[in-house]
């Protein structure tokens, strides 16, 4: 059975046979890498890790409760795949590309939706966000400028806390700004209460605190005032100095709730991301560089021009 495929003895003979054009093939391959790298625009890559804190120790329950052992000062990996989803999005990007007029370094108009989808794509291309065994993040972006890639993966990270801490921080304010509004509902029932209160202590005649809300605490003796609808008017008073009473418990308690709502809603308190390595002008462009370059380029070269003299040698002419 005749064997069809080739042995080293094939290579060595079509080698040593086309030798000058393999030699010409590899020296041109490895010219040509050499002009690739030196003519060919350098792109390098700055790189920044941080790491994410734990969302639950911004909570109120987390900051007014002293029994927080079972709680991780560390963010779990949930937490840091939506940090991950929201560098993607594009509240961050176009923040960022706003920030850095990047649409009028990279020549691209972005008035138009074309130009801005150009760029959208561009960026996130040049973006990129992963993270560690370790639950730290590491952020790079690759750009023909080293000043500006180093600028521009820490302004993604300055951008990527103001987000994702403000997303908490704006839940925070809305249960916030909910028992405010909740708070001036109530302080609109206490005042209606305590009108009609005081126009029924006036039309009874009846001063004493009878509330039962109090535990029917009582100042001075009840005593009846010769009015003719004094018991009536006991039970009217009684009612809604009742009332009043709750409310005016309830809002005292949610005032201590709204003290503590309030707590970490100033820009800049509770930072959800702690840069541990800022970005930093890379020295070297990112690739394998020019050297590895070159002998890539003339192995690739080789490699092919041997195949090909293979081919013909053992098909071809023998055909």
């Amino acid at each position: 059975m005749s064997n069809t495929g080739f042995n080293l003895t094939d290579v060595f003979i079509s080698i040593r046979k086309h030798k000058s054009l393999v030699a010409v093939i590899t020296i041109a391959a490895a010219i040509a890498g050499a002009i690739f790298y030196l003519v060919g625009p350098k792109k390098y890559e700055a790189k920044t890790e941080f790491i994410l804190r734990n969302p639950l120790y911004g909570d109120r329950n987390s900051l007014y409760n002293y029994d927080t052992k079972f709680i991780d000062y560390f963010s779990n990996d949930d937490d840091l795949d939506r940090l991950i989803m929201m560098s993607g999005s594009d509240l961050v990007q176009s923040q960022v590309i706003k920030n850095m007029k990047l649409a009028d370094v990279y020549k691209i108009d972005a008035s138009t939706r074309k130009g801005e989808q150009q760029l959208e794509r561009r960026f996130n291309k040049n973006l990129n966000v992963m993270r560690t065994e370790y639950k730290d993040l590491t952020l790079s972006y690759v750009d023909t400028d080293p000043e500006r890639a180093a600028k521009v993966a820490n302004e993604c990270v300055r951008v990527l806390e103001s987000t994702f801490s403000g997303y908490y921080r704006e839940m925070r304010e809305k249960m916030y700004q909910s028992i405010v509004d909740k708070i001036h509902e109530e302080d609109s029932a206490i005042a209606a209460l305590t009108d009609t209160l005081t126009l029924l202590r006036d039309k009874y005649g009846i001063y004493d605190i009878i509330s039962p809300s109090r535990y029917n605490l009582m100042l001075g003796s009840m005593k009846e005032n010769g009015h003719k609808d004094y018991g009536r008017g006991v039970e009217q008073v009684q009612n809604i100095e009742s009332l009043k009473d709750e409310l005016v418990s309830t809002r005292a308690k949610q005032s201590t709730i709204i003290n503590q709502f309030k707590t970490g809603l100033e820009i800049g308190q509770m930072p959800m991301i702690k840069v541990i390595t800022e970005a930093k002008n890379p020295v070297s462009p990112k690739g394998i560089g020019g050297m590895y370059t070159v002998i890539a380029c003339a192995f690739l070269g080789f490699f092919f021009t041997v195949l090909l003299v293979l081919i013909v040698d053992n098909y071809f002419t023998k055909a």
